[in-house]
């Protein structure tokens, strides 16, 4: 049989952070499949990611459409009836999107990262990627409830799902709630773990050929945690100042924190609690990071403290596992299975379980050192499990079937 000619979608802007990097790891993986398995064909939707890509030694074809070409694929999705989209297709013509890779010889398209551009696909079979359920799990949150977006998701996962040649998800639970939410079939859903940002992976002769002070760079007179994340309420940045404050008052600490990511609209919420707590002098708002800042940020930290509602699981604990950096992470289902035992983990409705963490670290140096090792460890076994493995048991499975109707 011969190999799948297999179109590879990257759909994600630089600046949606461990998106991105998710994204870019994924497309790795497809460098490393076997030629006789498969023959990727990579696609952007944007054009600034065509020389990141490149530097990553994947050349990948820009993939733009006409500002009237778009609003009518948009209104192809708001249909559903099979007969109106009979109807369209004959007024309208064919799906442009998906007559776009038909010409490119593409027999089956992978989404690396979630995307409403699947259900633009009318023939083509395609593999889907999907990172968290959070929208069910967390429903609370502003940014899953405003501008229906609990409805646009849930539209979205039925729609796409179940015609889907393969879901891949990043955890066990995920596989779990896939399968029993929406009604897919076991065997359809895989789990690829997450791995860490390709910019973390840094040695130490490059470690110090670019070295970066960050305590000067940023001011900063006290030992700092750092938390990267965009500042969406579910984030819960907020957490991370009452433990600061309660590790002051109750501990006498003086730490700081650098938080790293763009406005998603609850930066004023965080900078306001800030300057109530009275923190202001030792908090600060980098923004958004290069790549090439982010090790010295992580490596300079005391701790990577994340208390995320959202998951299962998240990039910066791994990164931070690479680094060698302790993490703080939720005692919450689903995430607490990503660390194990390889981190401190924080009860969200205690901001003293988050002091206590930071005094224990500051105090016992074995701790810290305990921590580092079991990260690494940690890192060791979702290494094991091998995600090239996985793509390529779905590319076999899809190989064999189609070899029944390709000429």
């Amino acid at each position: 049989m011969r190999p799948v000619r297999l179109g590879v979608l990257f759909d994600q802007h630089l600046h949606e952070g461990g998106g991105y990097q998710q994204a870019l790891n994924a497309a790795r993986v497809v460098q490393g499949l076997r030629p006789e398995l498969a023959e990727p064909v990579f696609f952007t939707t944007l054009p600034d990611n065509v020389p990141t890509l490149n530097s990553f030694g994947i050349s990948a074809q820009y993939l733009g459409f006409s500002m009237p070409r778009q609003m009518v694929m948009k209104a192809r999705r708001l249909i559903w009836h099979p007969s109106w989209q009979i109807l369209m297709k004959r007024l309208l013509g064919a799906n442009a999107f998906e007559a776009f890779f038909i010409r490119q010889g593409i027999e089956l398209l992978y989404f690396l990262s979630p995307t409403g551009l699947a259900g633009d696909l009318e023939h083509l079979n395609y593999i889907t990627t999907i990172w968290d359920f959070c929208h069910r799990d967390d429903p609370e949150f502003p940014e899953v409830r405003r501008d229906w977006e609990f409805e646009v998701r849930e539209r979205f996962y039925h729609r796409i799902l179940p015609k889907a040649t393969a879901v891949l998800v990043d955890a066990e639970s995920s596989r779990v709630h896939a399968c029993r939410r929406y009604g897919l079939d076991p065997e359809r859903v895989q789990v690829m773990p997450f791995a860490p940002a390709p910019g973390t992976c840094i040695s130490a002769a490059d470690y110090q050929a670019g070295f970066i002070d960050i305590g000067s760079k940023y001011a900063l007179p006290v030992p700092y945690v750092f938390y990267p994340a965009q500042f969406w309420a579910h984030k819960n940045h907020v957490y991370l100042l009452q433990g600061l404050r309660r590790l002051a008052d109750r501990f006498g600490h003086r730490i700081g924190a650098i938080f790293a990511g763009g406005d998603k609209g609850n930066l004023a919420k965080v900078k306001e609690m800030t300057a109530g707590l009275g923190l202001t002098e030792i908090i600060r708002f980098a923004g958004f990071v290069p790549d090439q800042e982010m090790p010295y940020l992580y490596r300079q930290s005391l701790a990577l403290v994340m208390p995320s509602y959202f998951g299962p699981t998240n990039l910066p604990p791994l990164e931070a596992f690479a680094l060698g950096v302790p993490v703080l992470y939720p005692d919450k289902a689903g995430l607490r299975e990503q660390v194990g035992t390889a981190a401190l983990l924080m009860d969200l409705l205690d901001p003293d379980s988050l002091a206590r963490h930071l005094n224990d670290l500051l105090t016992q140096p074995e701790l810290r050192q305990r921590l580092i090792t079991a990260g690494l460890s940690r890192l060791t076994e979702f290494d094991a499990l091998n995600r090239p493995k996985v793509l390529e048991g779905i590319l076999r499975d899809f190989q064999a079937r189609c070899a029944t109707w390709r000429s």
